[in-house]
């Protein structure tokens, strides 16, 4: 397969990697490339972005969450386009608590993709060379094809920069000047999303004339068009969907699933301003599978889809909505008459919230809402739980059986209390430790603060298809 493919790194955190890949894809759009952006990681609003400036959806390229799917995940949505995928952190640092695993480095290696790396300039001069340098031979296996200069601040301090990397026989593809009104806003879960950041056109065709004049799009392209051919047999071969289940000595056992049938599922997806956390691979995967994905809006909807077979609350910003959300009682009214009619409810993190008895605000003010679970939860300024886990299910439900082994990711500025005892959905690993119990499970509802990438779980959905067959012919 020839897909013409970049990676977009950095040195570190907030290098400048949304913006410039960002105003990569819409210059590249703009010049008539098929262009399909890509996030390294479990980022839900960075892809945002992408989409806004190439018009189709981005999708996640994670190690973690999607195992050995991540190169099929890769081969299908890239085919006859022009892949851009931005990193996540810098380059070698990764996430899942083991070294370099999952990392932009890591994924480069395993896509076979060639890298440029922004760097932060904007305090640096000959000591550049030494910072690329040492990120161009920390990895044998890694070799970065070009630097891309950022924040500079002035045409004198360009030109120490270039003359210190003279030497390192990389090029320096672009030079961007400090530039404010480019940065992207944020809050406390990072950037702020497209639709609620009034993102519009203009800005990202700004974005794109600014690239434009200061990237040299030329060599960017023919160095995509360098990445070598990928083997479509190892890219795109088909493996047999499996579930780690933990025997009685905590032992992973792989079980096999079943093929579907040919029946159709009705899945309701909250999806809205509060809700819009969902990973666009898992989306299609549930399509091929017969799910008919049925979008709703807790805040702008009277009442449920009817004829829903299962619902998805995913994350989002809950917190930010919540007058509207508790006002709309009779959509609230709906979702507890479809809750206790035994129909599957499966909720992350912000849904999660949203099911509970009421939710507290950043200021202190408790907003009532779906009371489905029997418990509060309450905003706090401090980070509250980051990072990949590793979830058992502690007893059967919709999506898997007890012992169902999962991986999956959270990243909440929330703490929830619960009034009772309460059945968890998950025993979390923390590496190979045991965390805590995690989420809440009964009847029909399965809800936690951990995303989870169904792609990289198909045997998830296929149970939950399954469970819902079983029902229809009870």
């Amino acid at each position: 397969m020839k897909i013409p493919r970049i990676v977009v790194a950095g040195t570190h955190s907030g290098v400048g990697k949304t913006t410039l890949a960002t105003g990569l894809m819409a210059a590249l759009k703009k010049r008539e490339r098929p262009i399909q952006g890509y996030k390294v990681g479990p980022d839900y609003i960075d892809p945002s972005y992408h989409a806004a400036a190439t018009g189709v959806a981005s999708r996640n390229l994670d190690r973690w969450l999607l195992g050995e799917h991540l190169p099929s995940v890769f081969a299908q949505s890239s085919r006859e386009r022009w892949a851009v995928i931005e990193g996540v952190m810098g380059l070698f640092d990764g996430m899942s608590g083991t070294a370099g695993f999952g990392s932009t480095a890591d994924v480069a290696k395993l896509l076979q993709a060639p890298i440029v790396l922004i760097v932060d300039a904007s305090s640096m001069s000959r000591s550049v060379a030494a910072l690329v340098h040492g990120f161009n031979t920390f990895d044998p296996e890694v070799k970065l094809q070009g630097v891309i200069l950022n924040r500079v601040k002035s045409l004198a301090q360009e030109k120490i920069l270039r003359e210190a990397l003279l030497d390192l026989h990389i090029p320096v593809l672009g030079v961007l000047p400090k530039e404010g009104a480019l940065h992207l806003p944020e809050r406390h879960l990072g950037l702020v999303p497209v639709g609620e950041s009034g993102l519009l056109e203009s800005f990202i065709d700004t974005l794109s004339r600014f690239i434009t004049s200061h990237v040299d799009l030329e060599q960017i392209e023919n160095i995509m068009l360098s990445a070598p051919d990928l083997n479509e047999a190892t890219f795109l071969k088909t493996k047999t969907n499996t579930r780690s289940v933990l025997s009685s000595d905590n032992t992973p056992v792989p079980i096999s699933t079943r093929p579907l049938t040919h029946d159709k599922f009705r899945l309701g997806l909250a999806l809205d301003e509060a809700f819009l956390f969902y990973y666009q691979d898992a989306l299609d995967l549930a399509e091929r599978l017969n799910f008919i994905i049925v979008p709703f809006s807790p805040l702008h909807d009277h009442a449920l889809p009817q004829d829903l077979d299962g619902i998805f609350l995913g994350g989002g910003f809950p917190e930010l909505h919540l007058n509207r959300l508790s006002k709309n009682l009779t959509f609230l009214d709906s979702l507890r008459t479809y809750a206790t009619s035994g129909k599957p409810v499966y909720a992350e993190c912000g849904g999660y919230m949203y099911l509970g008895r009421s939710i507290t605000d950043f200021e202190g003010k408790e907003v009532t809402l779906a009371g489905l679970i029997p418990m509060k939860s309450e905003m706090t300024k401090r980070l509250q739980g980051i990072g990949y886990r590793r979830g058992v299910f502690r007893e059967d439900n919709f999506l898997g059986p007890r012992g169902t082994a999962v991986q999956g990711h959270e990243f909440h500025y929330s703490r929830v209390t619960y009034d009772q005892e309460f059945p968890a959905a998950y025993e979390l690993f923390k590496g190979d430790h045991a965390d805590r119990m995690e989420g809440y499970n009964r009847d029909n509802i399965v809800a936690s603060y951990l995303h989870l990438h169904f792609s990289g779980h198909q045997g998830l959905l296929e149970h939950w298809f399954k469970s819902h067959s079983q029902r229809i012919e009870l």
